[in-house]
């Protein structure tokens, strides 16, 4: 009997250290927040990373791969320990599969975003601009602009007058975005031409570079380098009447552990228009940037296999 106990202390004295040793830190991403209130609110992520029924995946996290769904639910919540009886039943630890390594993800919605942008817009015919360093900027104003998604988003404003043919805005983030090398990602983002809304008068680029460099006194903002690529994009959608999803921006990282991301809009003066300012005043609002693992990499597992 005193063996038996003494056998089951130690077993049990093994798995809380086991628990403390496994135990890390989970930055609050947004998959993070979605874990917790779907934990919060059923129990969700128990029944999830128990695998032992079909579980049905919300489809506000339904395109995010099963293995960081797993890695957000294990980060709010652990499952209980095992009855007394049954430790006692048990005369060695089970040996765990190692974990699966998920690739760092980023979703930018310009709500609680910690990495700031910095902005330069200019007119050409006119050669003035000015430079701004911004988190985000708020739909209030003008208050008739909403969002993609939440209250705020960011954009470059131009009021095109008589001899205006061309306005243009570049932003970038002034600090660098992890991800893991040699990883396929997808970048995509939300756009929206506010205003004029005869046809689609503001053409956007962007490109993808492997660090930055910030000097809060330089006026020019952030300075790139190492050129990834130029990344190629259709839109979903019309964004001269709705917010329009840009997709096909792929890039490999290569050897970069991270990334920034610098955007241009051109915002141009049709021909058939002798006077721009019959265009008025044009918002080119950006919303939802996200930065995932290209889904043809994930493996789509069941839940009963992920632990």
């Amino acid at each position: 009997m005193k063996s038996t106990f003494a056998t089951a202390f130690i077993f049990l004295s093994s798995l809380t250290q086991a628990a403390v040793l496994g135990r890390r830190a989970c930055s609050a991403n947004n998959i993070v927040r979605a874990a917790e209130r779907l934990q919060r609110e059923s129990n969700w992520c128990a029944t999830w990373l128990a695998g032992t029924t079909t579980v049905s995946i919300p489809a506000h996290i339904a395109a995010t791969p099963a293995p960081i769904i797993s890695s957000a639910c294990s980060c709010v919540y652990t499952a209980t320990a095992p009855s007394r009886a049954l430790r006692a039943a048990n005369t060695s630890v089970p040996t765990l599969p190692a974990p699966i390594a998920v690739p760092t993800e980023h979703v930018v919605d310009f709500e609680d975003n910690d990495t700031p942008w910095v902005g330069f817009m200019y007119l050409d015919s006119q050669g003035r601009g000015s430079y701004g360093r911004h988190k985000y900027s708020a739909s209030s104003s003008p208050q008739q602009l909403e969002a993609f998604s939440g209250e705020n988003y960011y954009r470059g404003i131009f009021k095109f007058r008589p001899t205006d043919r061309k306005h243009s805005y570049e932003f970038s983030n002034t600090q660098a975005f992890t991800v893991s090398p040699r990883t396929d990602y997808d970048v995509t983002f939300h756009f929206r031409q506010f205003g004029y809304t005869g046809s689609l008068v503001c053409a956007v680029t962007a490109r993808i570079y492997s660090s930055v460099q910030w000097d809060a006194d330089n006026i020019s903002g952030a300075m790139m380098g190492g050129n990834i690529g130029t990344l190629d994009f259709s839109w979903q959608g019309s964004p001269t009447t709705e917010w329009a999803k840009a997709v096909g921006g792929r890039i490999n990282t290569g050897g970069s552990s991270g990334i920034t991301l610098h955007f241009r809009t051109d915002c141009i003066c049709p021909d058939e228009l002798k006077e721009c300012q019959g265009l008025g005043t044009i918002t080119a609002a950006f919303d939802d940037i996200e930065i995932k693992v290209r889904s043809s990499n994930s493996t789509v597992l069941s839940s009963r296999f992920i632990r």
